[in-house]
């Protein structure tokens, strides 16, 4: 198998068990506007949804980032976590309690739209 197929294999057992990958997000001024997520639905099914969406619905498996630039299995996909700040809740994946969302550095979701589209060219 491939690096990508092994990443791609463990995002995949995450998903079945009830846990959503973030692949996307567009963050402005340190608040996540939309966020692009894959979820198991006899497949995996991706959706855009906002923050309030994730908030919401954060699953009880967890949610996952998928790191770009990352090839090593083990780093590729890093856990979200959720707090509440003073104000709001927020998303971060590398263990700070900084009140602004942080999505490990994915794209943004117009970018992956796009090469989604390409793909279904």
């Amino acid at each position: 198998m491939t690096k990508a197929e092994n990443i791609a294999q463990k995002a995949a057992e995450l998903m079945k068990n009830d846990a959503v990958l973030v692949t996307a997000a567009d963050i402005k001024n340190g608040v996540a506007q939309k966020i692009q997520v894959y979820f198991w639905s006899d497949a995996p099914v991706m959706d855009i949804i906002t923050k309030d969406d994730l908030v919401q619905g954060f699953p009880d498996a967890g949610a996952y980032v998928l790191v770009p630039g990352t090839s090593d299995v083990n780093k590729a996909l890093k856990k979200l976590e959720m707090f509440e700040g003073e104000e709001d809740m927020y998303f971060r994946t590398d263990g700070t309690r900084t009140e602004e969302d942080e999505f490990a550095g994915v794209p943004p979701v117009l970018f992956m739209e796009t090469v989604e589209a390409i793909c279904s060219l």
